[in-house]
């Protein structure tokens, strides 16, 4: 019996040592599912986005269709580091060039030059750096109709990336998007609504801010919505020629908390308000300077800076950056300005707008 227990043990053994088997190893740890964190509308910590605006070359004999100082701004925005950048319009000649110039007619080869020219911020080619996001001017747009040629050209450049979740024949022109607490809503005004260009899509513009909960809301547009300046060439293009259609669109930023109102047009820096609403126009990025009188700047806007008369020759190129502050519910701007003499960027005006 001994023997036979003996032998049997002996078998086990031999099997086992021919087969290779061992003992199951412990099972790896399992890394447990990264975890979904929702955005949410009223997070914490900081950040920031940078506008701009208004870049077309003053030289009438220009061969690119865009001031090279744009270089310059580009370099600097990108220093700051912003989550994103916002271009609300001109960004190039377009349709304002004689013979004079051989960029003429030549649509994408101004907005690939412009493109070029933000490179620092925003990488066309490969898709890498800072998103930027763009919306018309009136020289993306037309002398009194939409040019074709133009608009095709700019939607299949600068634009070709915008969101389409705009208005049904507005896309990538009107459009929307979040980002942590706040929701952007950047409008063409050179579409004809209700026959009218220099307009918003104002049923669009209210289904927007109605449903919207987020703490921070900001618009945008090429034209201000208030006249800041008395400039006779450019004064057909902005939205205030239809001052009923302004006014009602106005009122429902004023209504739904709308944080402030960015836009260009005007080439130079101010800042104004109107019931409790902020005007912030920044359109000094290259294009022609014209001199400030405060006397000129619509009596409905309070105006905050500057607060004397800027000569066209004083006037500089520049940009803003905005500071959004979740957890206070505030937002900073800084106007920042290139000293042509020394080459150096200095601070303009400064501000702090809590989130209505």
């Amino acid at each position: 019996m001994r023997l036979l227990q003996l032998l049997l043990f002996i078998f086990l053994i031999l099997a086992v040592s021919v087969c290779g088997c061992t003992a199951p190893s412990p099972a790896p740890a399992q890394t447990p599912p990264a975890t979904v964190v929702p955005t949410t509308f009223s997070g914490s910590g900081d950040w920031k986005f940078v506008v701009f605006a208004d870049s077309p070359d003053p030289a009438g004999n220009t061969t690119t269709g865009v001031n090279p100082v744009l270089i310059t701004i580009s370099k600097a925005i990108a220093k700051e580091k912003p989550d994103l950048a916002i271009y609300m319009g001109d960004l190039v000649n377009g349709w304002e060039l004689t013979k004079a110039s051989p960029m003429e007619g030549n649509y994408t080869g101004q907005f690939e030059n412009w493109m070029e020219y933000v490179a620092p911020i925003h990488n066309y080619t490969d898709g890498t750096g800072i998103p930027i996001y763009v919306i018309r001017g009136n020289h993306e747009d037309g002398p009194n109709q939409t040019i074709a040629p133009l608009l095709d050209a700019y939607l299949a450049t600068a634009a070709a990336g915008m969101p389409v979740n705009g208005p049904p024949g507005e896309e990538k022109l009107t459009y929307s998007f979040t980002h942590n607490g706040a929701k952007f809503l950047l409008n063409d005004n050179y579409i004809a609504h209700n026959g009218k260009k220099e307009t918003v899509n104002q049923s669009w513009v209210y289904e927007q801010l109605t449903q919207e909960t987020r703490p921070f809301i900001f618009v945008f547009g090429h034209s201000p919505a208030y006249a800041v300046v008395n400039d006779t060439e450019e004064d057909d293009y902005a939205i205030d020629v239809h001052s009923q259609e302004r006014d009602i669109f106005w009122k429902s930023m004023v209504d739904n908390n709308v944080s402030a109102y960015f836009c260009g047009h005007a080439h130079l820096y101010v800042r104004g308000e109107s019931k409790g609403v902020q005007q912030v126009v920044s359109g000094n990025a290259g294009a022609h300077a014209i001199p400030f009188d405060p006397a000129n700047v619509d009596p409905a806007l309070t105006l905050e800076y500057p607060n004397k008369t800027i000569t066209k020759n004083d006037q500089r190129v520049g940009y803003v950056v905005i500071t959004v502050h979740e957890e206070t519910r505030t937002f900073d701007g800084v106007e920042k300005q290139l000293n042509p003499v020394t080459g150096e960027w200095e601070t303009g005006d400064t501000f702090t707008i809590k989130a209505r």
